[in-house]
């Protein structure tokens, strides 16, 4: 009798024991991984990567995107999903009718980059690559005058239309940077000093507007222009590509450096630390 309560005891005490063990390996299982944040960059050339090479093939498209755009670079940082609908040539309206498919409430963060084509971006600059600067300078003006008079509305449609579908996400605009210093370095091109300057001040023309379009949308916004400082066409450390007469799409458009130091450290979502430091980046 005494033998079997013994091994009715040790039984039990053994069962315990497995089914504790079992619990403990049941509680340390692994979970199954959490989907990523979705994020969706929207806009033109500037922020589908144009510039920055490494172009993405496999879309279908001539859209000239690019993983080493910010929003690559954002998403890679951030752990995101990146979804990258901006395109080449986009304006405004482009947005709007082709590019916001894949938002809804469960997108996280937005960025969009949009205006410039709208103005005229590519027609000033060819025009200005010309000899007379009288229409340089008339060119930039009229676009200044589309910038002021016509891009709000423009935007701020863009923007209600992204809060409409994506209601709960962080969403940010940029602006453009001024894309000379001065100094004229291509065979290719013959601007002036007065050509330079008129096209920087069109610059800053187009991101108040871009900034007050934001400002009224009550969405996020980021001024490229004090980062591109000292890295502009012809600079030592150029950020932006100068004219190119076998990839001519890539033509003031920032290269890698100016999308990773340039546009990525005020763009990225706040809830991500910065990798490296702009002071650092400069020193390259």
């Amino acid at each position: 009798m005494w033998k079997k309560t013994v091994i009715q005891t040790g039984a039990a005490v053994l069962a315990l024991t497995v089914s504790a063990s079992l619990a403990g390996v049941a509680e340390a299982a692994p979970r199954p991984p959490q989907p990523k944040p979705a994020y969706v960059a929207l806009g033109d050339s500037y922020a589908a990567g144009t510039g920055a090479g490494s172009y993405i093939t496999t879309d279908g498209t001539s859209c000239h995107r690019s993983l080493l755009s910010y929003a690559g670079r954002i998403a890679a940082n951030s752990n995101l999903a990146l979804n990258l609908q901006a395109c080449a040539g986009a304006v405004t309206s482009d947005v709007t009718a082709l590019q916001l498919g894949p938002l809804s409430s469960s997108t996280a963060y937005v960025t969009v980059t949009i205006g410039g084509n709208d103005i005229g971006f590519a027609d000033i600059l060819s025009t200005c690559l010309g000899t007379s600067e009288i229409s340089c300078l008339a060119a930039v003006s009229l676009a200044e005058s589309k910038a002021t008079n016509e891009l709000p509305a423009k935007l701020v449609s863009v923007f209600s239309a992204v809060k409409a579908k994506a209601g709960n996400a962080k969403i940010v605009a940029t602006n453009y940077p001024r894309l000379f210093n001065g100094v004229d370095c291509s065979l290719l091109t013959s601007f002036t000093s007065e050509e330079m300057t008129r096209l920087n001040a069109g610059a800053d023309t187009l991101s108040g507007v871009i900034r007050d379009a934001a400002t009224a949308s009550n969405i996020g916004y980021v001024d490229v222009r004090t980062p591109f400082v000292g890295h502009a066409v012809c600079s030592s450390a150029a950020w932006i590509n100068n004219a190119s007469l076998f990839t001519q799409f890539e033509s003031f458009h920032p290269n890698a450096d100016g999308q990773r130091y340039g546009y990525t450290p005020g763009s990225r979502p706040r809830w991500e630390r910065p990798t490296q430091s702009r002071g650092r980046a400069r020193r390259r």
